[in-house]
């Protein structure tokens, strides 16, 4: 029997968990999602993460914020609520955003990305013209 056999009659579960087993372990950061006319914002809480330990990606419309902190070492934790640890956060992005012209900025843990709208996205005001106004632009 090859390999192929063997992997071919197991329960495709099975496979999936064996290679899932030395994945690491993410924290989820909350996160707000803004919507302004001109852009949407989010904002990652990632305790203990400096700007050198964050990655951000936009993949085949898929962004991908990844961070990670360092442990504290001074003193015994007594109480914690805070999670320390690797982040990492996934949104589906729409056509509807220009990702080349994305921006981040990290303030006191606080990951900020905006991302613009593209321009046919934007909302745009019509102007309503009259009859009179009609018959003057075909003439």
């Amino acid at each position: 029997m090859t390999a192929h056999d063997t992997l071919a009659k197991r329960d495709p579960a099975e496979v999936v968990r064996k290679e899932r087993k030395d994945e690491t372990v993410f924290f989820r950061p909350a996160t707000d999602v803004l919507e302004t006319r001109e852009a949407v914002v989010l904002r990652f809480d990632m305790p203990g993460v400096g700007k050198d330990n964050v990655d951000i990606t936009v993949d085949k419309g898929t962004l991908t914020v990844t961070g990670h902190a360092e442990k504290e070492q001074t003193g015994q934790c007594v109480y914690r609520e805070t999670r320390i640890g690797d982040y990492q956060r996934q949104f589906t992005l729409t056509e509807d955003v220009d990702v080349d012209k994305v921006t981040a900025e990290m303030d006191a843990g606080v990951l900020t990305i905006h991302i613009p709208k593209a321009e046919k996205a934007k909302p745009k005001k019509i102007r309503i013209l009259s009859n009179g106004s009609r018959k003057a632009d075909s003439e």
